[in-house]
């Protein structure tokens, strides 16, 4: 294994509840749960954490708040050995209600904190190399202030490739910044319903193939048990299957993947190799409960697989 290049994680730190319950509760309904944890979650963290147990260099663009949730996610960064780089005095980070039934479906409630609270300042502390991978998820790309945050990620240095996960927020991302995202060093990572939104409605495969020619960036299809689709510009979708295991819950399982799959480009594995990486952890995730299950490459050697 040669040089690893390091990826820069933009991204939320959260707390996370973590319940279990029957189904989901209809309006004015009273439903019993049961409280099955409290970890610290979020998009960027569940990223950070999966790619310190895989020994991938991380650059830490996580903001830290002050409060309740800030003082723990503190003590879990220091723990994995990552610096404390963004600070936020007078806001707590967000947190989060994840609702599991027993299908393993997650539904989340979000209350946002200091990750959605951007300033030119806090960036400019953020040291990116000129050749790297800038993970970022849309949950910090919408607020009041995350256009700072938005034109921070359009001027990266163009050895940077983009690695995008816009989730749930993209209906509230903003469209022209969809548009300026650069060709050639851009992959966005999409579920079926994403791709839905973003590509338009119809086989996802095809329209997200489509969307990439057209826009000459990279997509990555995750489509759960069906494996995830490579879509390069002008090129033939390529299929990397998914592995068989037992699922616990869906919870941090796109997070997962995108840490595998970064892991993989950071050693300097092509594409396809390190979306298989992807999905190898992601199985591994899903299959442990909540988002802090995350596997060290020992574990990931050693887990057997259905």
């Amino acid at each position: 294994m040669g040089e690893l290049l390091p990826i820069t994680v933009v991204g939320a730190a959260a707390g996370d509840i973590v319940l279990n319950l029957p189904r989901l509760p209809r309006s004015g309904e009273d439903q019993e749960a049961k409280e099955i944890d409290r970890q610290i979650g979020g998009s960027g963290f569940n990223v950070a954490r999966a790619l310190v147990r895989l020994k991938i260099p991380v650059i830490n663009g996580i903001p830290v708040g002050h409060g309740y949730w800030g003082e723990r996610i503190t003590k879990e960064m220091q723990a994995l050995g990552l610096k404390v780089t963004l600070t936020n005095s007078y806001l707590d980070n967000g947190w989060c209600l994840a609702m599991v039934e027993p299908d393993g479906e997650r539904s989340f409630v979000s209350v946002s904190g200091c990750e959605v609270d951007w300033s030119a300042a806090m960036l400019s502390s953020i040291f990116l190399p000129e050749k790297g991978y800038l993970y970022a998820s849309g949950y910090v790309m919408v607020g009041k202030t995350t256009a700072i945050l938005r034109d921070w990620l359009l001027m990266s240095p163009p050895g940077q490739t983009l690695l995008l996960d816009f989730g749930p927020r993209l209906p509230e991302i903003d469209p022209a910044f969809i548009d300026a995202l650069p060709a050639g060093r851009t992959i966005l990572t999409l579920n079926r319903d994403e791709i839905a939104m973003l590509c338009g409605e119809g086989d996802s495969v095809t329209q997200a193939s489509y969307y990439s020619s057209t826009r000459k960036i990279t997509i990555i299809c995750r489509l759960g048990s069906q494996g995830a689709w490579v879509c390069l510009p002008d090129s033939v979708p390529d299929h990397v299957p998914s592995y068989k295991v037992k699922v616990v819950d869906t919870i941090g399982a796109g997070d997962a993947h995108s840490s595998g799959m970064l892991a993989g480009l950071s050693q300097g594995m092509p594409l396809r190799e390190a979306v298989e990486l992807g999905n190898r952890v992601a199985a591994v995730v899903v299959n442990r409960s909540g988002a802090a299950g995350a596997p060290t490459i020992k574990e990931l050697e050693e887990f057997v697989f259905e």
